[in-house]
């Protein structure tokens, strides 16, 4: 929670501020004490609408059909158009299963993702008190409207803007100016929505609803910061150039079948099936899954992603800019050792505090409560003898407190007093004391310390000082880990607050966070020319800053993401919202704002920065998964798209003779698999790639950035393996259609002699087996066996795998029944169980080549990047689940990890090859 220190110096002038009101508005609040009638309240709320933040509302059939709209889409429903008129109705029931499953996964799983970050929304303040026909009655917040009169007392949340009527309220506004400390308001101030009453109890007239109020008008200026993820921009650019190429390869097959004399209809059913196998039609739906299975880890563990895409980007955060009050410390103010003046015990300046204090539960402010808490705890010092006859509440005109009270066993009367030390000691006559306590209160300043002064006297005495009490706000338990934790994986922490220097660079120290602590000056006109020439650099070296205001926020994140880092923010309160939005991963911490929440793209609900470690390790998790997938989705169009071109343009397989082995009807000009055969190959693919979002994967310890160039290059090497062994195969199958004269390499393995048919099936049982086992050299930056797959990528690649087997063998569609011309594509037809053997074995052989020369191929290029002082983005140290445990936690105990064996043993081996 950031703090903002020249707010709190003007709270008074801050609270006399005055909205800009039209007439209209201004006789709207000039409520009478009847309140407004039933009728008029109804009139307003149908005119202003409800008190609420304004919300997009996304029309959810439309959000459904959205998933089967775009470039991706529409080439299915182009396949599925021809399918239609070439009234090929088993083509056309598949490709329509094919659109259903892409659409319904996405829509689904980014839905699911979105429910979490929707339950964690409560309003505001559900309830509110409100005086209509002058009777008073509570209602639902948002029915509260313009020129209501509202009751205010201890606990309530504030329901709208008001405007306080006669008496005071003590307001806590630090969801909306980060101040820790509440603030006095009196007749005629100004209170903000969101706000809590601290002390107090008055009425207070509605000046401003919904999205007039001061959350709604920052949430309006939220809205205006619009960027497009990280992720989308890597996904659009994967598509592009794989559509590019799909669709020049594509068109000059459908050119050259045409030329051959084919039909025209049945080429372009083909030339689109085709497209949609190559276009990776499931990349977003996949990448989308990943996150969203991710994101729902993620929930569990106390961090609700509100924005999917943002996980990418959490995985290659470089900075994270943290809040100090509430983040990285308590929030709670803790008792230090006092310096006591004179004769004076500990015994005697605790009960003179804790007599200056409010003791009520529930009534009393953070000083009131620490202090009072620790006269009780820690000195055993007990009130019960001393009754209240007068009490002055905190003021900041005279910055004190101070109490009348009588001991009832004496009846000895004296006055107490505490609050800002030069106010308690300009009260006492002693003036020798003076520089001694001036130099005290200096020293506690330079090492972070707030101090109240303590003075007490009786009725017909002076004022005695009795001492100095110091008040830190220490850091969280795990902070430290944290900190540490965050430097391991390479994330550079700065501290972001409202409060002085000093402070700040004594809870720097105690983190070891660093020394450089810088000021807002350094933001502002006030900077040198020197500060400004070099404020990059000082921005990018910085460990922190103080006093800041919420534009300077909004200003650090966007300096940093100029230098081409990549930027977390964390924050709580309303004017937080800009910097969250604008950061390339905000994240509301636990307690914030609605406006907070709204702005952030990860929501934490539970406190400290501790949560943060283990999303980041999560979110390279997901990073791992998602590049994983593109090489192999990149890898399969390579494979799919080169082999259907260079067999439909270039090989004629009417030249090869079909003789003495049956049934071998016409062999056409053109190769190609039927489109019932392509359409079952993406279908099948894209349920095992889906898979890929559940799969075990390594941490990198250094933020993960996207390589596409590698990336390409590793994929087109497994692509190019798969489709150099698809060739061989198609052309050994077309040799071994004689039965007199069978190829002598199918023949030395006991294959005879088959139909084109046959031919067409061993064809497309290599084609499938060859994308299913691209998954598992692609999944690893090293041998394939050094991490095991996950269980649910290893059972869809099963599944598959048999599937693809099982049709293989017992083969039965006929869609291609005809008169034979040359146009039609010929049946397939099912081979034996020894024939599905050998392309099993075949596929091994190759499949192991492809991770051979993948391993060697990144070893090159490591070693090459390493000579250059560069990185590869696949390789180097990682992280196992044991890193999630925490030695030190909110009770000194350790905190339970998620760690396995298997996870261990597999982040071991991959880190090793």
């Amino acid at each position: 929670m950031g703090e903002y220190k020249k707010l709190s110096d003007t709270h008074e002038e801050e609270g006399k501020k005055t909205l800009k009101m039209t007439p209209q508005e201004e006789a709207e609040t000039q409520t009478g004490p009847e309140g407004l009638s039933n009728e008029e309240a109804a009139r307003r709320l149908a005119r202003d609408g409800p008190n609420k933040l304004p919300e997009k509302k996304v029309n959810p059939c439309l959000k459904f059909l959205s998933y089967y709209w775009g470039p991706m889409p529409g080439m299915i429903w182009c396949a599925i158009i021809i399918e239609c008129i070439r009234l090929a109705f088993i083509d056309l029931a598949i490709l329509l299963f094919l659109q259903f499953i892409n659409g319904f996964v996405g829509w689904n799983e980014e839905k699911n993702a979105g429910n979490a970050i929707e339950a964690l929304k409560k309003s505001l303040a559900p309830k509110a008190k409100v005086k209509r026909n002058g009777a008073w009655d509570t209602i639902e917040s948002w029915n509260v409207v313009l020129g209501d009169r509202v009751n205010i007392k201890l606990g309530d949340i504030i329901p709208a803007d008001l405007k306080l009527g006669p008496g005071y309220a003590e307001i806590d506004q630090a969801a909306l100016t980060g101040e820790s400390l509440a603030v006095i308001r009196y007749e005629g101030d100004i209170v903000y929505q969101g706000s809590v009453c601290k002390r107090g109890d008055l009425e207070a007239i509605v000046i401003a609803v919904g999205a007039n109020t001061f959350f709604g008008k920052t949430s309006a200026l939220v809205g205006q910061v619009n960027q497009r993820g990280n992720f989308q921009k890597v996904i659009l650019k994967v598509t592009a150039v794989l559509m590019v190429i799909s669709i020049v390869l594509v068109g000059i097959i459908f050119g050259v079948v045409i030329a051959k004399g084919n039909n025209f209809l049945e080429t372009l059913s083909i030339c689109v099936v085709i497209l949609v196998a190559s276009i990776p039609v499931a990349m977003q739906v996949v990448c989308s899954t990943t996150m969203a299975v991710g994101a729902r880890a993620l929930a569990k563990r106390k961090a609700i992603v509100s924005r999917l895409n943002s996980i990418e980007e959490l995985a290659g955060m470089e900075i994270l800019c943290s809040d100090k009050t509430g983040t990285l410390t308590k929030n709670e103010l803790t008792v230090q050792n006092p310096t006591l003046i004179g004769k004076f015990t500990i015994q005697d300046i605790f009960l003179t505090a804790g007599l200056a204090c409010k003791r009520e539960i529930g009534s009393q402010d953070a000083i009131d409560k620490c202090v009072t808490e620790y006269a009780v705890h820690k000195c055993g010092i007990s009130f019960a003898d001393y009754e209240e006859e007068d009490f002055i509440p905190f003021d900041p005109k005279i910055k004190r407190t101070e109490a009348t009270v009588r001991n009832t066993r004496t009846g000895h009367t004296i006055k107490v007093s505490k609050g800002a030390p030069q106010v308690i000691l300009a009260m006492a006559e002693n003036p020798e004391i003076e520089e001694m306590v001036t130099n005290a209160v200096n020293d506690l300043a330079s090492r972070g310390y707030r101090t109240l002064g303590v003075g007490r006297a009786d009725i017909e005495h002076k004022w005695v000082f009795l001492g100095l009490i110091p008040l830190y706000d220490p850091p969280r338990d795990d902070t430290k880990e944290t900190i540490q934790k965050a430097i391991q994986m390479e994330v550079k922490v700065k501290m972001i607050t409202g409060d002085q220097i000093a402070i700040a660079k004594e809870t720097a120290n105690l983190l070891n966070l660093g020394d450089k602590i810088f000021n807002s000056e350094l933001l502002s006109e006030e900077a040198t020319a020197v500060q400004r020439e070099y404020l990059s650099t000082i921005i990018e070296e910085a460990d922190g800053f103080a006093e800041v205001f919420p534009e300077h926020k909004f200003a650090i994140v966007k300096m940093l993401q100029d230098l081409g880092k990549r930027v977390g923010m964390t924050g709580d309160g309303v004017n937080d919202a800009p910097a969250l939005k604008k950061a390339d991963v905000g994240i509301a911490v636990d307690g914030a704002t609605d406006a907070a929440r709204a702005a952030a793209d990860i929501v934490l609900t539970s406190a400290g920065l501790s949560v943060i470690i283990e999303a980041i390790y999560r979110a390279r998790k997901i990073f791992q998964r998602m590049k994983n997938f593109c090489t192999y989705r990149i890898a399969c169009t390579i494979q799919l798209l080169i082999f259907f071109f260079i067999s439909m343009c270039s090989l004629k397989p009417d030249d090869y003779s079909c003789h003495g082995v049956g049934d071998c009807g016409d062999v056409p000009n053109t190769f190609s698999l039927p489109v019932v055969a392509l359409v079952i190959i993406t279908v099948l693919n894209d349920g095992t790639i889906i898979s890929i979002a559940y799969d075990r994967v390594t941490v990198s310890k250094k933020p993960d950035q996207w390589n596409l160039l590698l990336i390409y290059i590793n994929a087109c090497t497994l692509g190019g393996i798969a489709f150099i062994s698809s060739i061989i195969l198609l052309l050994c199958g077309l040799d071994n259609m004689h039965a007199s004269d069978p190829n002598s390499f199918l023949n030395a393995f006991g294959i005879n002699a088959f139909t084109y048919g046959e031919m067409l099936t061993v064809v497309y049982l290599k084609v499938s087996l060859s994308d299913f086992l691209t998954v598992f050299t692609a999944r690893t930056n090293s041998w394939f066996w050094t991490r095991a797959p996950g269980k649910v990528l290893l059972a869809a690649a099963a599944v598959a795998t048999f599937a693809a087997t099982l049709m293989s063998v017992y083969w039965f569609l006929d869609v291609n029944a005809g008169d034979g011309d040359s146009g039609k594509i010929p049946n397939m037809k099912s081979v034996s169980w020894g024939v599905a053997g050998f392309v099993w074995l075949y596929n091994m052989v190759f499949f192991v080549l492809q991770d051979v020369v993948k391993v060697i191929q990144l070893k090159s290029f490591d070693a090459y990047y390493a000579m250059n002082g560069k990185e590869t983005g696949f390789s180097g140290a990682v992280l196992t689940d044991t890193f999630l445990v925490f030695t030190t936690g909110e009770r000194g105990t350790g905190r339970k990890s998620i760690v396995t064996r298997r996870s261990m043993a597999a982040a071991h081996f991959d880190s090793k090859a």
